[in-house]
């Protein structure tokens, strides 16, 4: 009889705070942690740092620009710290996806934070008592708190409407020289969609000698009310939809609500809006309508309360009003009218996060007060009181 020797279950390693993704907000969030000297945290990445921007159309650039004003308190707009400078890093005003990526690992590496590649987070379990339990692709890991900062752009919304199959999505583009090498020239483009990426699609394919129609959905990209770029289309595409237009191989129609998208004839598509108008093109017409609310949020979806337009609900300190312990930073961060899509706008709240898990663990807070300067190095929260960006 043979005797089969019992083993003692492994122990499951603990950290005191996860955070998944490696991105701006991920990487900014590290850096606040980083002041916390009795912290222990990691960085769960499922690629590679700053992974979504290496993905872009290599012609796409970041429309906020890049300036070195460190030295007078107010921080580069793309930075994700106050010391450092994608402008100075990348020699370079509006920088490719690239660049960007690369500025965000030579700051991680630099500042050697515990950042795991090639690690996605496969499910996540709720401890009441005791705070999360993850399946990794490295094995399983317990953190108190948990941090959620994997951006939008790898979840774009392929299925806006019957028949998007039919369409390339702007995400699903590496190189629009390589999209459109072997187009006739003579035969336009179709681009739906009349917001950031949309007119970015427009634009490159109007600059690489393509005729190009892009259908809007608002009548204007005039303003109302207190100007917003996170509702508004951003000065640098302004300025470039002006050089596209004067081209005249660029084709505006405003008010175009397109419900569906239908093969027809031997190799062509016709594309259908709400109003019963109608367009064919030969080309496979290219999304721009955006990406999933949420983003990769969705993938705790149940761990969060979610609003009647979609969005997660918070609370002040950007923690989940279901789930205790588990915190949202990056591009989905709203708080009623305030939306917090740009990297200059959410790495405002990586010290709340901080500040919040560090009371909660009896840390001292001291070390997340920022510095002096005439705006700060984030901006001056006096002087925005009341602002809604």
């Amino acid at each position: 009889m043979s005797h089969v020797e019992q083993q003692e279950p492994k122990e499951i390693p603990s950290v005191d705070v996860v955070i998944v993704g490696a991105g701006p907000a991920g990487i900014g969030t590290a850096l606040e942690l980083e002041q916390l000297v009795d912290v222990e945290y990691v960085v769960l990445e499922a690629n590679e740092v700053g992974a979504s921007f290496r993905r872009w159309p290599s012609q796409t650039r970041l429309i906020t620009p890049s300036f070195h004003s460190n030295p007078f308190g107010l921080a580069d707009l793309n930075a994700v710290d106050a010391e450092s400078s994608p402008a100075i890093f990348a020699g370079a005003e509006h920088l490719n996806g690239e660049q960007y990526a690369d500025y965000l690992t030579f700051v991680a590496r630099a500042r050697d934070l515990p950042i795991v590649e090639g690690c996605g987070v496969r499910q996540v379990e709720h401890l009441e008592k005791d705070g999360f339990l993850l399946e990794t692709e490295r094995g399983t890991l317990r953190t108190r708190f948990l941090v959620w900062a994997t951006g939008e752009y790898q979840f774009p919304d392929l299925a806006p409407f019957p028949g998007a199959q039919w369409c390339v999505h702007y995400a699903q583009v590496s190189d629009w020289q390589a999209l459109s090498a072997s187009d006739d020239p003579s035969l336009p483009h179709t681009v739906i969609g009349g917001y950031e990426s949309g007119v970015d699609a427009a634009v490159n394919l109007v600059r690489l000698g393509h005729r190009v129609r892009l259908l809007a959905r608002k009548s204007t990209w005039g303003q109302e009310g207190p100007y917003d770029p996170s509702l508004s289309l951003s000065p640098y595409s302004r300025e470039r939809l002006a050089e596209a237009r004067k081209t005249g191989r660029l084709d505006i129609v405003f008010g175009i609500d397109v419900v569906e998208v239908v093969r027809h004839g031997e190799s062509g598509f016709r594309i259908h809006a709400a109003d019963g108008s109608h367009w064919d093109t030969v080309q496979a017409p290219v999304l721009g309508t955006g990406f999933h609310q949420g983003g990769g949020a969705r993938q705790v979806s149940a761990l969060w309360d979610w609003t009647e337009e979609g969005h997660i609900a918070l609370t002040e300190a950007d923690e989940s009003t279901r789930t205790p312990g588990l915190f949202l930073v990056g591009p989905q961060v709203r708080h009623d009218r305030r939306i917090f899509c740009f990297i200059y706008k959410f790495r405002q709240r990586f010290a709340l996060v901080a500040g919040q898990i560090a009371e909660r663990m009896a840390l001292d807070v001291d070390d997340l007060q920022r510095g002096s300067g005439a705006w700060g190095p984030f901006g001056n929260s006096d002087c925005c009181e009341g602002c809604e960006c």
